[in-house]
């Protein structure tokens, strides 16, 4: 047993640390896209794993964005969007979601990983 705790602990110090992160978990949003997820000292964060390209209204001044998808879910119900910006986000036994201007995003169904948005029950 501690030979394995051992092996696993080098194997994540030569991938540089990801193992520490990396929780080999896949979400899908009620858009149909899949994140992977990871989680950090401030919450947690989930990528999509294919670029996705968003319509910002603006009349004269819109714009398409397109990259990553990226949401920030903070420890204490923050959230954060690449293009939608500061938002919270929350959990119910149907699933967790995140709400922005603009952008209401879901993943139901599902139960996001770690103890660290408890607090975040809706």
């Amino acid at each position: 047993m501690i030979l394995r705790r051992l092996a696993t602990f080098a194997m994540c110090a030569t991938a540089a640390g990801t193992c520490a992160l990396a929780d080999d978990v896949t979400y899908v949003s009620s858009y149909g896209d899949e994140y992977s997820y990871q989680t950090n000292e401030n919450g947690a964060v989930l990528t999509s794993l294919y670029p996705k390209a968003w319509f910002i209204e603006g009349g004269a001044n819109s714009r398409i964005e397109r990259g990553a998808d990226v949401l920030y879910l903070g420890t204490s119900c923050d959230a954060r969007h690449g293009v939608f910006g500061d938002g919270t986000w929350w959990w119910a036994n149907g699933g967790f979601g995140a709400d922005f201007p603009g952008l209401e995003i879901r993943f139901p169904r599902q139960e996001i990983r770690g103890d660290f948005g408890m607090n975040c029950r809706k």
